[in-house]
């Protein structure tokens, strides 16, 4: 009898076929954090519930029945000696998610699943050899409980099962037709930047703004040679953090032979700019920009895009904290399917001091558990550094790569402080009125509505988390255009910070003469 894993019209693909495709490459995944038997053995055992007979009637006569095959192999991993157990979570959890271990009674936690009678798969025994698991999941620290690290050992493996059982499943549904596209290597990036940046490298003048950012620039990519460990760029607003930043990850990356650079940032409004500079330099293909208000799915030329978003298969990701930490905290496979490929990776938090303070721990504890166990880099980047080493050990010192912090901070200083005391709405309105460029501040959406209300005309524009990302961006350019003019018209700006669940709204607005330039701006949301 021949036992299939799937139909395809009159193509076949056999089950002992799909769990060696499988197992190569969750040991290709798993072998980037040195854990390539546990791989390869995941793979080889997952899908071993597909020898009963009644998985094989259903598939071949395309019966519209259930065949539990998940949890096959979960039962041959929990009788076997040693550390197989810890196999249980992912094989039984490779469709519905990682379950909790719960208790027996309870039908969908692990002990449950493992107590539960399942039709004979005992004809896989005939085909497949049960792999040998050779090193421990995790290095032992007995100072330390091993219950954290243990768990996300568990879900790094379980990414690298659903992600190769995917790319499997998909590779012989297409009839292997490659449809994804993973973007350049890091040495090409690193030469782009390069080309990018040598007109600005040249200038050593540290009496200008531009030599200054320069200097930073320079200093980022002496200190990407560096080893790999925890890092941090202070530096002050106006001095090409983003920029500099990126040319830091790629010559680290290349130095350090690192898959990838991933930017995790606090608000969509500073992505999307932030990835809109990343594209000018290194090429749309090689930016994956991954949050709730992009949508890749709208467009078969975005294709390629929204595979990768699947498992972040590009060599620069653009995410928000929220879906960086809730993937690395996750059970479902849609969720956990791109954790792999976190590994050996230079990790960017930008604004870094946005951390959520109420998961400032958790969010500390897998930072540096990347650190430890999973070949990463991180490097901490703001104008205005939190105080995190308390939520690391001794060992875990982060390096500056900014230049003569100080001094930098001095220079680029920009603004004075006056206190005016309460002003009424209308006294507000006024004085915004009266400057050449200004920014507001105020506390809820309702009184930003009513400044706006009293300031609109012609040229002062309305912006929204709530808008299209693609009117969103297009009001933005026509604002920005009005910026950059050089006729000297005036400017001001007006933003409510009001506190809600998601961030703030506002309103910026500018004003020469006859002729306006602003825009209402209402959220800041995160996932």
């Amino acid at each position: 009898m021949e036992y299939l894993a799937h139909i395809d019209g009159d193509r076949e693909q056999s089950v002992k076929e799909h769990l060696q495709g499988t197992a190569e490459l969750a040991e290709k995944f798993a072998a980037k954090f040195r854990k390539a038997d546990w791989g390869y053995c995941c793979g080889m055992l997952h899908d071993i519930g597909k020898y009963s007979a009644e998985f094989q009637k259903k598939i071949k006569e395309n019966l519209d029945i259930r065949v539990d095959h998940s949890t096959a192999g979960a039962k041959v991993c929990e009788n076997l000696d040693g550390c197989y157990w810890l196999l249980t979570y992912c094989i039984a959890g490779h469709h519905a998610g990682l379950p909790d271990l719960g208790r027996e009674g309870l039908p969908s936690s692990l002990l449950g699943r493992l107590k539960k009678r399942l039709c004979d798969y005992s004809a896989y025994e005939k085909e497949i050899e049960i792999p040998q698991i050779t090193t421990p999941p995790i290095a032992m620290n007995p100072e330390k409980d091993p219950n954290f690290a243990l768990s996300v050992f568990i879900r790094m493996l379980y990414s690298c099962l659903v992600d190769a059982d995917f790319l499997d499943t998909e590779q012989f549904m297409n009839n292997g037709t490659v449809q994804r596209d993973s973007g350049e290597s890091m040495d090409v990036l690193l030469e782009k930047l390069q080309n990018y940046t040598a007109k600005w490298l040249i200038n050593r003048n540290d009496t200008t703004i531009d030599g200054r950012r320069s200097e930073i620039l320079r200093n980022c990519l002496e200190m990407g040679k560096s080893s790999k460990g925890l890092f941090q760029l202070t530096v002050p607003t106006g001095g090409g953090k983003t920029v500099a930043s990126l040319a830091f990850a790629l010559q680290h990356a290349v130095e350090n032979h690192m898959d990838r650079v991933i930017y995790v940032i606090p608000y969509t409004s500073i992505i999307e700019q932030n990835a809109q500079v990343f594209r000018e330099i290194l090429g749309s293909e090689n930016v994956l920009e991954n949050h709730s208000n992009v949508d890749y799915e709208s467009s078969e030329e975005f294709k390629p895009m929204q595979l990768a978003a699947e498992n972040w298969d590009k060599p620069v990701v653009v995410t928000t904290n929220v879906q960086f930490f809730e993937s690395l905290y996750a059970n479902k496979s849609s969720k956990c399917r791109k954790l792999h490929n976190i590994v050996n990776s230079v990790i960017i938090f930008d604004e870094a001091q946005m951390l959520p303070a109420n998961y400032l721990k958790p969010c500390m504890a897998m930072i540096e558990e990347l650190l430890q166990q999973y070949g990463t880099s991180i490097v901490l980047c703001t104008a205005t550094q939190p105080a995190l080493q308390q939520f690391l050990p001794e060992k875990y010192v982060a390096r500056e790569l900014c230049p003569r912090r100080e001094e930098q901070f001095r220079f680029f200083e920009r603004v004075t402080y006056q206190n005016i005391d309460t002003v009424t709405e209308e006294e507000m309105a006024e004085k915004l009125q009266q400057e050449w460029h200004a920014l507001c501040i105020v506390n809820t959406r309702k009184r930003a509505q009513r400044l706006y209300e009293q300031l609109q005309g012609e040229g002062v524009y309305h912006l929204s988390t709530t808008m299209y990302p693609v009117h969103r961006k297009r009001v933005l350019a026509e604002i920005r255009e009005r910026l950059d003019d050089k006729k000297g018209k005036k400017m001001y700006r007006h933003f409510d910070q009001s506190r809600g669940s998601r961030g703030g709204s506002g309103f910026y607005f500018g004003i020469s003469g006859t002729s306006r330039c602003g825009f209402h701006y209402s959220g800041s949301r995160t996932l």
